[in-house]
């Protein structure tokens, strides 16, 4: 290139970098019709001359996410020489670059790294340990015994990484023993539990470290656990500083369920003291333990947390655990759902050593509560007396004090995920639909309320409800059998004539059920045989719509975008792309035509490729998912007015 195309360029370049390293200032109508991207990539050197400049530090960190984010170079030994000027910024921006990049990346990090400083060098073997802990194989580091502990230990621990550990206590991790080990005098070595915490304190990047996974179990559970307890209770104490929220890895990785559960309640108190970053740190980890509580959190937060934020970030790190486990996410969930310890017929009992009571829940989700001894039936568990003891009984009643509470709380997270199924018309085999909705008793009383379909091939065959004693009816109130190749949904009142929907409401009324979620008044909506013959709907051309309107309906499940004219609406628990483009005249949006496009099987929010040229027939679609869609869309724009 020559040197004043070069110039140019160095002079277009910079003035796009302050507009974006200054939030306040307009993009000027000159740089708005220049395509940024297409003249870097013409002129990529000048583009790399830019970026050694002397520019301010801000530039250059705008600047090198836009050439090796946004545009996608590849050069990436142009990126690396940054690391020459020791600045924290630009490793963590490097950092976010390469984290999924190690093939094209390492070698040149490897050859590059005696030419770092300490700081950068430090870094950059973070940045290696992070690599080697992603790889399967790491998962096979295995000791033979504890000697083999130690010298794996006494070798591989680091200054750096003891330095970040330095703020803690060392007393609580000073009189550990071994796991299984019969000399009470023998404890672990000091630097074998350093060793542990500081490498998990000196990480860049949340990840399950496998040397440590296969150091831990050596050491006697319950006294590690409290050893993190005590130092979790100091990091707490000393206001949670985000810095030091690494020692939140060896605390979540190998903490008991009670340590898991106890973070659920302090998740929403960062979240409420807008330690938004802190919470959302916590909800990554979980999804990494993937242990009942921590997927229970989880699914909690996916699924009724007011904050879209939340929920994203809750849904993508069950979704990884899905993923690992190599299930689906609704699987996944379904696998999860607590009986709080009830049996099949929805009963515990509990006992204050000398005395035992009998815990029933109870259809309407309340409790009670048999004394044995008194043949007596109260809502609570009593006071203890003298004889009784005393630690059993505080535990029993503590909780039994907040069963009610997370009973109902799974009631809402149960009903929105069913509300969901009978929108997309998810399926079970008859076996595992029995152990979901029949063995779990706080399912079985939601179960009894709603009617249930046997479909084939999509089309449903018989509509029935399961009843408390065990039968099943249906909507003329015979007894209906289950085939063992029984596949069964919610049944949506699309599916039914108008006859036996009328008769399974009056069902209902007759036997004074409530059903938990609003099924057989779920909004219909039919396509006209046209409709069925083409792949777009055009009924609501023409209408004037308000775009942001659809923002109130986002959720975990449902995101927007707006690309070239066209709003896309992509909705991941049916698996569809929602395509409306649209016209501006004047200071009116009209709407021209409603689409469907399939969501890949790897794709989501982030990954999703626009546009989506394909249209779906919508004959096949199937008609619940058809009424779910028009039915948002005729409330988010009022298409019917």
């Amino acid at each position: 290139m020559k040197k004043k195309q070069q110039t140019d360029a160095a002079v277009l370049f910079d003035a796009w970098c302050e507009v974006y390293s200054t939030s306040d200032l307009p993009l000027p109508d000159t740089l708005r019709e220049i395509q940024i991207d297409e003249l870097i990539r013409k002129n990529k050197q000048a583009a790399y001359h830019y970026l050694y400049s002397d520019i301010p530090l801000k530039k250059r960190l705008v600047w090198l996410n836009k050439l090796f984010s946004d545009c996608g170079l590849t050069d990436y030994e142009q990126l690396l020489g940054l690391l020459k000027e020791n600045s924290k910024l630009i490793r963590r921006n490097i950092e976010r670059l390469l984290l999924d990049k190690e093939k094209k990346t390492r070698k040149l990090l490897e050859q590059l790294y005696p030419e770092l400083d300490e700081e950068s060098q430090n870094w950059a073997r973070q940045l290696f340990k992070y690599w080697d802990n992603t790889h399967a194989s790491a998962a096979k580091i295995k000791f033979r015994n504890k000697q083999a502990v130690i010298d794996y230990c006494s070798k591989h621990i680091e200054l750096y990484c003891t330095q970040q550990i330095a703020w803690l206590p060392q007393k609580p991790y000073t009189r550990l023993h071994w796991a299984n080990e019969t000399d009470v005098d023998e404890f672990v070595p000091r630097h074998v539990i350093r060793y542990v915490l500081s490498e998990y304190m000196s990480l860049n990047q949340v990840v399950r470290l496998h040397a440590c996974d296969a150091i831990v179990p050596f050491i006697e559970e319950e006294e590690w656990q409290a050893m993190m307890e005590e130092l979790f209770r100091y990091w707490q104490s000393d206001s949670a500083e985000a810095n030091r929220r690494m020692l939140l890895l060896p605390y979540c990785f190998y903490g008991s369920e009670q340590q898991i559960a106890q973070l659920s309640p302090l998740i929403k108190s960062w979240s409420r003291a807008s330690r938004k970053q802190l919470s959302r740190f916590v909800l990554k980890l979980l999804g990494i333990k993937s242990s009942p509580n921590a997927l229970r959190i989880l699914n909690e937060w996916m699924e009724i947390s007011p904050n879209g934020t939340y929920r994203t970030t809750s849904w993508n790190a069950f979704r990884q655990a899905a993923i690992r486990k190599g299930m689906t996410v609704e699987e996944l969930a379904d696998l999860i759902i607590p009986t709080f310890g009830f049996n099949s017929s929805a009963e515990k009992e509990v006992s204050y050593g000398t005395r035992t009571f009998r815990v029933t829940l109870n259809p309407d989700f309340t409790l009670s509560v048999f004394d044995l001894e008194k043949q007596k039936v109260s809502k609570s568990l009593p006071a203890p007396t003298k004889h009784d003891d005393r630690k059993k009984a505080e535990k029993a009643r503590e909780e039994l004090s907040t069963l009610n509470k997370v009973v109902k709380t799974q009631t809402k997270i149960q009903r929105k995920r069913l509300e969901q199924s009978l929108k997309n018309g998810r399926t079970w085999p008859r076996k595992i639909w029995q152990t979901i909705f029949i063995e779990n008793p706080v399912m079985r009383y939601i179960t009894t309320g709603l009617v249930w379909g046997v479909y084939k091939e999509g089309l449903l065959r018989e509509s029935f409800r399961y009843m408390e004693n065990g039968k099943c009816i249906t909507v003329d109130e015979k007894e209906f059998i289950l085939s063992d190749d029984a596949i069964i949904s919610l049944v949506h009142p699309v599916d039914l004539t108008s006859e036996i929907l009328s008769g399974w409401k009056k069902q209902l009324d007759d036997q004074g059920i409530s059903p938990l979620l609003p099924q057989l008044t779920a909004p219909v909506y039919y396509l006209s045989e046209e409709e069925k013959q083409v792949n777009t709907i055009t009924r609501y051309s023409g209408k004037q719509v308000y775009i942001s309107n659809i923002y109130n309906f986002e959720t975990a499940d449902i995101t927007t975008r707006i690309e070239n004219d066209i709003l896309y609406i992509i909705d991941k628990s049916l698996n569809i792309v929602i395509q409306l483009p649209f016209v501006t005249e004047g200071n009116e949006v009209l709407l021209k035509e409603i689409y469907f496009s399939s969501l890949g099987e790897d794709e989501d929010m982030e990954t999703i490729r626009l546009p989506k040229n394909e249209k779906l027939p919508l004959s096949a679609i199937p008609e619940r998912i058809i009424c779910s869609i028009l039915n948002m869309l005729i409330n988010a724009f009022s298409l019917e007015k």
